[in-house]
């Protein structure tokens, strides 16, 4: 019996499917890209957001931060004394309230206790240099008187039996005579010479000792005085208020035991009836800041409440409020209109709003509205519903955010607060050529 053979037949996907499938997605793929090109494409012909001008109120308000502090303070500094430091006793503590005659700080007395025995031992020691010298003048004095008596008495003897007669002196005894004469007066003349001289250097020595003497008593009376301003009053009622050492002296801290430079400022004491603002004023903010200026001023602690004040003192120069921060602020003392004593402390931190202008019907721009080119401003005011041209504006008083326009618009223009640039410019206006 033979056997068929029947041949395998393979099947061949055909050509026309895969072409077909590969041409949807290149169509898909071009779809995709088309509907991208022409959304960009759109957003590039958007007319840009706009505002209507119209005249309203602006004021200037600039932020400021800060802490209360008083407006009258005492400042309680180390005495002066005849001394270069003192020792701390005992200092009241931050942040007692105390009255009028209260004890404030009291320092150890010893140093100037040690000077002053000192003064006094010098002024024993000068007082018997004096007594000394006044006894020793005395007896040199009475010898030089007793020789000047005695050569006087010499010079009279002399004179009674001089040799007077050649006929019975002979010329030596002649010349004997007279050099006796002459060594008597000779003696007289240098005892009074001797006295004056002593009484001369008797006044100098005198003068010397009696000036140390006047300057131990003034150091025993600086002294004194010293001793008795050892002990610090407190003028005023008040609160103390230890003053920020600083960063160079972090640690150093007013306590019993410490030792002062005289001069140095220890404390403040504070009358909480009369608080002022103490504020800070970034420097990019500070150019319309003025003395006068009114202001707001909101207490951390108690936020549901304001106060007002005005401005009263401005720094000349912006400083850093930390030694390693390139940020700048001026320092500005607000005075209130009114205070609350049960609420404002020294130190509690605040939220000032300075408003140093206030302008009646001024027409108000974003700043983002405003193009500056070659040191001038712009702004795109709208001419048809799909064309801005820009105007050159002049700017008054202003924030970061919005500026007030002198001169250049007026009411009721279509204003860019975005305006458009070279390129959305030209693309505007070339689809404005193109819509029939």
């Amino acid at each position: 019996m033979e056997k068929t053979i029947t041949p395998i037949r393979i099947r061949k996907k055909p050509l026309a499917g895969h072409l077909l499938l590969a041409g949807l997605i290149a169509a898909a793929v071009l779809g995709v890209y088309a509907g991208y090109a022409a959304w960009f494409a759109a957003a590039d012909l958007a007319a840009p957001l706009t505002v209507r001008l119209e005249p309203r109120d602006f004021v200037l308000r600039i932020p400021a931060s800060g802490e209360l502090q008083s407006a009258e303070t005492t400042t309680i500094a180390v005495p002066s004394v005849p001394v270069n430091q003192l020792r701390i006793a005992s200092v009241v503590p931050d942040g007692r309230r105390v009255r009028k005659g209260d004890v404030l700080v009291e320092f150890d007395p010893a140093e100037l206790q040690t000077q002053s025995a000192e003064h006094e031992s010098s002024l024993q020691i000068a007082s018997q240099k004096i007594s000394r010298g006044e006894a020793a003048g005395q007896v040199e004095r009475a010898d030089i008187l007793r020789d000047r008596r005695i050569a006087e008495l010499e010079l009279q003897k002399i004179k009674e039996f001089m040799p007077r007669d050649e006929t019975i002196y002979s010329r030596r005894e002649m010349i004997e005579g007279e050099l006796d004469r002459s060594h008597s007066q000779r003696k007289i003349v240098f005892a009074d010479a001797r006295l004056e001289l002593k009484g001369k250097i008797y006044s100098l020595e005198e003068a010397i000792l009696l000036l140390e003497k006047k300057q131990a008593d003034e150091k025993i009376a600086q002294a004194g005085k010293g001793l008795a301003s050892l002990k610090l009053l407190a003028p005023a009622p008040g609160i103390i208020v230890h003053n920020d050492p600083g960063w160079f002296t972090e640690s150093f801290a007013f306590m019993p035991g410490r030792v002062v430079w005289v001069g140095t400022t220890l404390f403040n004491l504070v009358n909480p009836d009369t608080m002022e603002a103490k504020c800070f004023v970034l420097e990019k903010d500070a150019g319309e800041l003025r003395i006068g200026s009114p202001a707001v001023i909101a207490l951390d602690p108690f936020p549901g409440q304001t106060f007002s004040g005005r401005v009263k003192t401005i720094d000349k120069l912006a400083r850093p409020l930390d030694r390693d921060s390139p940020v700048k602020y001026f320092q500005t003392v607000i005075s209130l209109d009114q205070t609350d004593p049960r609420r404002m402390r020294p130190g509690i931190k605040l939220k000032a709003e300075i408003r140093p202008g206030e302008i009646k019907s001024a027409l108000v721009v974003p700043r983002s509205a405003l193009v500056n080119r070659d040191y001038s401003h712009f702004a795109y005011v709208r001419k048809t519903s799909a064309k801005f041209e820009p105007v050159p504006v002049r700017l008054g008083q202003g924030d970061l955010v919005q500026v007030v326009v002198t001169n250049g618009l007026q009411a009721g223009q279509i204003l860019a607060l975005h305006p458009p640039d070279l390129h959305r410019e030209t693309a505007a206006g070339s689809a404005s050529k193109k819509t029939p």
